[in-house]
């Protein structure tokens, strides 16, 4: 029988679902104050938790970031009597399952609770601790958001991390389908075995199958030794089809084959090789309409998209601006070995303006740039730089895109003491092509 622990500083509200959750044929305990109701979980190692977020002493919230820690992935909902959305935005982030606004809706709860019990189900199956190189992997790979389509993503990769189907993750260049896809195979099931990513848009034609699949020894002249391909080096982890829309009509082909009879020969070998491992496709291109055009084979598409993540433009989330700033920055502190601790006046204003077309991407190249000229812990707007490209209509009218690079170029060289390494690495070109420009644009050291 399921253990179900509520937790309520009222008489009537724990009273009220002791007897329709018994009723529904789960065990329950109740608690009145957090403290107690931890002190049960603890002993008791319940299957699902309710409480409620407003107590005196530990709060609901509290609860779910204290149970994060020691009951890791246990589903916890919580109720609360004011349809807040910034705690319920918080609620989620911070761990919980899902959240009722009171007064409570029996069936709505019910059908929560078995969804709930499912993936608490599976999380016992799961070895509790974590190590600390995926508990790092999860930190490096943490996608940020409050935002309600943001927030829901969340809640589906608790749910998908913890079983093997297959996942198709769409959204526009720069989006962040691949951080997605790591933390995805970081937070469950397959966080223990490996993560293989293939470039789709760069596999060859003629070497797909040995790319994917491998080769035993003698399996064609020159193969002196075998080969492992990705599929096989995944194991039980993750393979990630990045660009999964440029894989040719004979790729689709082979590809669909091996989704179909989770095996696949590599060649020269005897025996077919089982496919264990869990395959995420992601595009920036629309596969629904390439299917209609005859561009993507239909079958292959729904064998991809099992479960489906959307991820929306940055432009159509911009209150999530302020968070992905601080997240960066902090980030970027790291990586470029800086202390960047305050943001200068405006420089929120002029991040919720722009629209972002290269959006998250195009948001961490562009305070990365802004850190490697702020020398202090203050990021102040003179610093943001945004290139042609990104700058609104009006301001492209007044100034040739020539312009705009030269005096782009200038002012990054001149923020970095003319130190070309960093500067070429900045602009994400070669120290010749910096070269080339330097001399084109006439451009000298004060």
């Amino acid at each position: 029988m399921n253990k179900i622990v509520v937790i309520d500083d009222d008489s009537i509200i724990r009273t009220l679902l002791s007897s329709s959750l018994s009723k529904a044929g789960y065990q329950v305990m109740t608690a009145s104050d957090g403290e107690s109701g931890l002190g049960i979980i603890n002993k008791e190692d319940p299957d699902l938790v309710i409480t409620d977020y407003q107590m005196p002493g530990i709060s609901g919230l509290d609860v779910v970031i204290k149970l994060q820690e020691s009951h890791p992935g246990l589903p916890v909902i919580l109720l609360t009597a004011h349809g807040d959305v910034a705690l319920t935005i918080r609620s989620i982030q911070v761990g919980a399952y899902d959240f009722i606004e009171k007064p409570i809706q029996m069936h709505e709860l019910l059908t929560i609770i078995r969804s709930g019990l499912e993936i608490s189900h599976q999380r016992r199956s799961l070895k509790q601790e974590i190590s600390a190189d995926n508990r790092k992997n999860i930190a490096d790979n943490l996608v940020v958001g409050k935002t309600p389509v943001m927030r829901e993503i969340f809640k589906n990769i608790g749910r998908i991390s913890l079983n093997r189907v297959n996942i198709l993750i769409t959204g526009a260049t720069g989006t962040g389908k691949e951080l997605i896809a790591r933390l995805i195979h970081y937070s469950g099931i397959t966080r223990d075995y490996p993560m293989v990513i293939v470039n789709c848009s760069a596999l060859n034609e003629k070497f797909f199958e040995q790319e994917m699949f491998g080769y035993c020894q003698g399996a064609f002249q020159g193969a002196e030794t075998g080969k492992t391909g990705k599929l096989e080096q995944a194991g039980q982890g993750t393979v990630l089809l990045d660009d999964i829309a440029e894989l040719s009509d004979s790729m689709q082909t082979r590809l669909l084959r091996v989704l179909q009879e989770l095996v696949f020969e590599k060649p020269g070998c005897e025996n077919p090789v089982p496919l264990n491992a869990r395959i995420i496709a992601a595009s920036s291109k629309d596969l629904e309409e390439m299917v209609k055009n005859g561009k993507f084979r239909e079958e292959l598409y729904y064998r991809l998209k099992v479960f489906t993540i959307a991820l929306p433009a940055l432009k159509d989330r911009k209150d999530d601006i302020p968070l992905l700033t601080s997240h960066l920055i902090l980030k970027l502190n790291r990586k470029l070995n800086k202390k960047i601790t305050k943001l200068g006046e405006g420089v929120i204003d002029l991040l919720l303006a722009h629209d972002w077309p290269g959006n998250v991407r195009e948001l961490e190249n562009t305070l990365m740039q802004a850190m490697i000229m702020t020398h202090g812990e203050v990021l102040e707007k003179e610093s943001l730089v945004l290139t042609s490209r990104y700058m609104p209509a009006k301001e492209q009218d007044l100034r040739s895109i020539a312009d705009i690079e030269k005096v782009h170029i200038k002012k990054i060289l001149d923020h970095l003491n003319w130190n070309k390494v960093e500067a070429s690495g900045v602009l994400k070109i070669t120290r010749p092509t910096l070269n080339a420009k330097i001399e084109k644009y006439g451009l000298r050291k004060e």
